[in-house]
């Protein structure tokens, strides 16, 4: 018994020993690199151990989901999602949450009622994220137009693009907090050593925000040939607002179309019943009598 309680003994010595210099190293230095990651606003590598990411990850690479999720990342990009965060939400809201609810209907709801709560659970998510990121990318098109004002009047005081960017990103946050995101990142890939085409490639890589991809455009232009923004940006805004008056107008158009059908099918039938009501009732009367 003393014999056994001495080896055990020194095998925790032993392992004491290879954990204080070889694993507390190793785990110390992951830490500095995930806090260095931290600060300069990188959160992926501090997701990359976290095991529902790794297995995100090996889901949306494989063939079976892998065309779905570059259909739902796009969606998940345009709401200012990196790649991991992606991968995370895909798996629990498109695969984890929907299995969930369908092994919960075939049991409560039988096979019938199981293979349309299938359907749904699904179907809706998908949707659901689609229009997300439609609706971002709608939001994000008009705070282009604030971001057109801002840099015009920063860059007529003399400021460059990059100095003009990071003070947007500071400053008009409030006024543009979803463009502000993508600003962020433009701002680490100049500080990184990216060159500013690269740069400005990304932050215009959506071309369903046409408003920013305009932007991106003369932004290009203008450093590679030197001439001037402030014009151009006049059209871009001009040209934008045209667009989302077009839109609201059709917009409006619809609603009224909608409004027809409702009345037709809820108020017409109250309007004959109360016109109608009467005479109905005095003809009943006078066949009775």
């Amino acid at each position: 018994m003393i014999n056994l309680w001495f080896f055990a003994a020194m095998i925790m010595a032993l392992l004491a020993v290879w954990v204080a210099w070889f694993m507390a190293p190793r785990w110390a230095r992951k830490g500095r690199v995930h806090a260095r990651l931290r600060n300069a606003g990188d959160v992926e590598a501090e997701s990359s151990s976290f095991w529902l990411s790794r297995f995100a990850t090996r889901l949306t690479e494989s063939s079976l989901a892998r065309e779905d999720f570059r259909e739902m990342q796009e969606a998940f990009s345009a709401t200012g999602r990196h790649r991991e965060q992606s991968q995370v939400l895909y798996l629990v809201y498109c695969w984890l949450i929907p299995a969930i609810v369908v092994f919960g209907g075939f049991v409560f709801l039988g096979p019938m009622g199981g293979m349309l709560v299938a359907a749904g659970a699904f179907l809706l998510p998908r949707r659901t994220i689609r229009s997300m990121g439609r609706r971002a990318e709608q939001r994000q098109n008009i705070e282009a137009v604030e971001l057109c004002h801002l840099t015009r009047m920063l860059m007529e005081a003399g400021l460059s693009l990059e100095r003009v960017l990071r003070l947007i990103a500071a400053q008009g946050r409030p006024m543009i907090p979803m463009l502000a995101m993508r600003l962020d990142r433009f701002n680490r890939l100049m500080e990184s050593g990216a060159e500013r085409t690269q740069a400005l490639d990304e932050l215009g890589e959506n071309r369903r925000i046409p408003v920013l991809r305009s932007y991106v455009v003369l932004m290009k232009q203008s450093s590679q040939l030197g001439a001037g923004v402030s014009d151009s940006l006049d059209q871009i805004i001009e040209e934008a607002q045209k667009v989302e008056r077009n839109r609201i107008q059709e917009e409006t158009n619809r609603i009224g179309a909608k409004m027809t059908v409702i009345m037709m099918a809820f108020m017409l039938p109250a309007l004959f019943i109360l016109i109608g009501g009467p005479a109905v009732i005095s003809i009943g009367e006078a066949l009775t009598g």
